[in-house]
């Protein structure tokens, strides 16, 4: 008769196959451990046999380190502290003054179409390369818009599935997708003349 065993405490697997009174003595030789010792993990290698199991069975399983995801900042090039998403800075060297001309034309109805707007500023007129958070900010700034209360969401709702009008990677890292390029020019509204 073939029997298995599969216990799982807390990622400690013991996973057996085979006889019954096999199944029975690899049982019995890690019930206490299993209960009191340490985390353990056997699992047989498919070349394996099931009689070996016991033999490998005794080593202990390290418990994998929580990750922590960093916050995301960079150097800018004129040696400044660093761009990050969540407390956004004037950019004092940005030059906004065409800004209000260009974004009167737009009828942004909410944040990911305002970032859409602001970027595509940043890019046509002004010429950037590789805009950032910063400045963004400071073209809701000088546009007297409302800024997001939760800076750094606003950029991921312009990039998710529902909109997808920018890849946010970080908030050095802003590029317009076609997406983005495509409701910019044929569906964002225009101000009535």
């Amino acid at each position: 008769m073939h029997t298995k065993l599969h216990i799982n405490i807390s990622q400690g697997i013991v996973d057996v196959e085979g006889d019954t009174d096999l199944v029975r003595e690899i049982y019995a030789d890690f019930k206490d451990k299993l209960l009191n010792g340490p985390e353990i993990s056997t699992q047989a290698t498919p070349h394996q046999n099931p009689s070996e199991e016991s033999s490998d069975a005794a080593l202990p399983q390290k418990k994998p380190k929580r990750r922590t995801t960093p916050r995301k900042t960079t150097k800018s090039e004129s040696g400044e502290s660093g761009v990050i998403a969540d407390s956004p800075k004037m950019d004092k060297h940005l030059d906004t003054a065409g800004l209000s001309a260009f974004y009167d034309q737009f009828e942004a109805k909410n944040n990911p179409e305002k970032i859409l707007v602001f970027l595509k500023f940043l890019v046509d007129e002004c010429e950037i390369v590789a805009p950032n958070t910063d400045q963004v900010y400071s073209c809701y700034e000088a546009a007297n818009e409302r800024v997001p209360k939760v800076f750094s969401q606003a950029f991921r709702d312009a990039s998710g599935r529902k909109f997808g009008y920018i890849d946010y990677n970080s908030p050095t890292d802003l590029v317009i997708t076609i997406v983005g390029n495509n409701h910019f020019k044929l569906d964002m509204k225009k101000t009535a003349e």
